[in-house]
């Protein structure tokens, strides 16, 4: 046996990307210089089948579980370990295994040669994604996938080797590093990527960041699109960071309305009535321009599943828009990508769809949910997280839960009518706590007690 026999065979006429000698030089290195192991190792970790010879990848791991096993990596062990397995002459005998050694004057270079067969690996691996999607596409109709799980799947493929490109999984040891050193930057250079909330107390007890998956849950007319609107408005147009509201309940005329309200603080009725004097007019026109120029996204589309919402942040980060956070409104009408046994199994696979979205895309995904109606049969009203509506999934996937309530919504004559409530109910980072603000419905407005 040479060392070029035994090659993956070559079809069309078209060889993939590879190169012998590199792979020779490689092994040939390992077994010249035992620290060349660690050197090499640390360029293709990540990357799948480094090696375009299989009688290579065999070689390899075998000097890999001989390494770690403290065993020395000479042409004589290597040559035994792969008899013991019974993989010597499938991989060219012991007389191939001592010409590796002979391939390569020196191990100074195993870096070099290591970095030539991952380049080659990652295109290997781009030819092979490439070919596989293209059979899922013409595959799609008979194997009745659609095309939006598709387009996941592809992405996903993508996502991996651009992993890999980037230099794969970094060691357990290196990441703990990472770690305890960005604690204390972060404690030394405090963040400036927590997302922005218009109620300082709020922000002070349950800060949201990128990844997080926040639930804003409350029962119908309770203030859970206020609430969205206000982060989003506040967000977006004071803090000049981009925002996608995916409204599925109200269109984007409804939302529209009660963004100017709220921006030009004039009331809600009178600008859908039209009955608006000059002065508030003046102060809906100036509102306006201010919306304008905010990097706001309001989207409307009914009843939509993640994968298009994914689509879309995927658009938005290729021109570099990509938005601090994704609102939707609201959760349990979203659809779910497949059909299932019933609502509760669907719920629970968009909560994680949209806590993957916040992860994936490191940005705040704020997601609106009902309660159920167990909340007002009780003599107390305040809500529980045991009222969230068909999943418990809900919870389990969020890092900040947050229930809306408010007294004189149930009695009006209660003493603290026009007090807003937010209950920190789940808080993963941090304390639960019970945040009181200023309920100015009219003006489609939550605001602090101060600037009330």
């Amino acid at each position: 046996m040479t060392l070029y026999d035994d090659a993956p065979p070559v079809t069309l006429d078209r060889v993939p990307p590879h190169d012998l000698d590199a792979e020779c030089a490689v092994l040939g290195s390992m077994m010249l210089a035992r620290n060349a192991t660690l050197d090499v190792v640390e360029v293709v970790d990540g990357v799948k089948q480094p090696f375009y010879k299989p009688a290579h990848e065999t070689i390899f791991n075998t000097m890999l579980a001989l390494y770690a096993g403290g065993q020395p990596l000479d042409p004589i062990t290597v040559t035994n370990r792969l008899q013991q397995d019974g993989s010597l002459e499938r991989v060219g005998g012991g007389l191939y295994i001592h010409g590796l050694v002979n391939s390569v004057p020196t191990a100074a270079h195993a870096t070099h040669y290591a970095e030539i067969l991952r380049d080659h690996a990652l295109l290997r691996a781009v030819i092979q994604t490439g070919t596989e999607l293209v059979q899922m596409g013409y595959r799609a109709q008979a194997a009745h996938d659609t095309a939006a799980q598709i387009v996941d799947t592809a992405a996903a493929n993508l996502q991996e080797l651009t992993t890999a490109a980037k230099g794969g999984i970094e060691s357990r040891e290196w990441m703990l590093d990472r770690v305890v050193d960005a604690v204390l930057d972060e404690y030394d250079n405090p963040r400036d990527d927590v997302l922005p909330l218009p109620w300082a107390d709020l922000q002070s007890v349950a800060p949201m960041e990128p990844g997080d998956l926040v639930v804003i849950a409350g029962r119908p007319a309770m203030g859970k699109s206020l609430v969205l609107l206000g982060i989003g408005r506040h967000v977006s147009i004071k803090h000049r960071r981009g925002v996608l509201i995916a409204s599925m309940e109200m269109s984007h005329v409804q939302m529209g309305q009660r963004l100017v309200a709220a921006e030009a603080r004039v009331p809600l009725h009178g600008l859908r009535a039209r009955t608006l004097d000059r002065q508030q007019y003046a102060a809906v026109r100036e509102a306006r321009e201010r919306i304008r120029r905010s990097p706001l996204r309001i989207d409307d589309t009914p009843a939509v599943p993640v994968s298009k919402w994914r689509r879309k942040l995927r658009q938005l980060q290729a021109k570099d828009e990509l938005p601090a956070a994704l609102i939707v409104d609201y959760l349990q009408i979203a659809k779910a990508e497949t059909k299932a046994q019933n609502r509760v199994i669907e719920v629970d696979s968009i909560a994680v769809g949209l806590k993957a979205l916040a992860q994936e895309f490191k940005i705040v995904v704020i997601a609106a949910a009902q309660l159920n109606r167990v909340s007002e049969h009780r003599t107390d009203k305040t809500p529980t997280l045991s009222d969230l509506r068909e999943s418990g999934g809900i919870e389990n996937n969020a890092n900040i839960v947050i229930l809306l309530h408010r007294e004189d919504y149930y009695d009006r004559e209660s003493p603290r009518a026009g007090e807003f409530d937010f209950i920190v109910a789940k808080n993963r980072m941090g304390h639960n706590a019970t945040v009181t603000t200023a309920w100015q419905g009219h003006y489609a407005r939550i605001v602090d007690m101060e600037a009330s």
